[in-house]
């Protein structure tokens, strides 16, 4: 998830003497830095807006790079991380003009896929009693648990509190999802199922349109503050 902003100064020098014509450049390059700060608050207060909950790491995920006139402004994609910013926020993302977007697997999913060779998506179920655990109080999987669990079911041992397994196909009453048992009287409890069909979500932000919008309004008024300030 990135965008370019190039500055086009034909407009602007018709109008300049020749002296503000020799620190346009200087002036620009200046103005697109700043361009760059604004629009990482620009696309934070949008996200704060659209989505119905946004966590710190989504609000300072926007990042940008400058290389002379050329400004690329882009989502934070840090693979160190459970999912990247840019991973999990591109479904959101309508600037390629669809308006719905699978949601991008998780960790948990290709896990499953290189251990137990499915392909099905594992969702969480809320209302469940184990399903519950791995939802935080706005809604998100909390990362640390499903790093957890992925390490129980790659090293199953019986010094674990939490016991789960994972079916993929149905089996015995049960469907396809990752249970966990409980110890007492053997009860179950599902906490993610598995599904064939990929999950959609609605897309919620046009980031290139947002951001080529705010240039247009900010770049000219920014680019003639950093003339002024450097002709002082």
């Amino acid at each position: 998830m990135s965008g370019s902003i190039e500055f086009n100064a034909d407009k602007l020098i018709k109008k300049l003497n020749l002296i503000e014509k020799a620190y346009l450049p200087q002036a620009a390059e200046q103005a697109l830095k700043s361009f760059g700060f604004e629009s990482r608050k620009t696309l934070a207060d949008e996200m704060r807006s659209r989505y119905q909950t946004a966590t710190n790491y989504t609000l300072k995920s926007p990042r940008f790079k400058q290389d002379g006139l050329n400004l690329t402004i882009y989502i934070n994609d840090d693979q160190s991380q459970n999912q990247s910013a840019a991973e999990y926020l591109f479904p959101t993302d309508s600037s390629d003009g669809r308006r719905r977007k699978p949601i991008k697997p998780t960790t948990l999913a290709g896990f499953l896929q290189g251990k137990y060779g499915t392909n099905k998506i594992p969702v969480p179920v809320p209302g469940s009693r184990a399903g519950r655990q791995f939802i935080n109080k706005d809604g998100n999987l909390k990362g640390k648990k499903v790093q957890s669990l992925i390490s129980q079911l790659t090293s199953p041992s019986a010094s674990y509190r939490e016991q789960y397994f994972v079916l993929t196909e149905r089996h015995r009453g049960l469907g396809p999802g990752i249970w966990r048992r409980y110890r007492i009287k053997s009860q179950v409890s599902l906490a993610f199922a598995l599904l064939d069909q990929k999950p959609t979500q609605d897309t919620s932000i046009d980031i290139h349109a947002l951001l080529l919008k705010e240039a247009e309004q900010r770049l000219p008024v920014l680019i003639q503050q950093k003339l002024d300030r450097l002709l002082r």
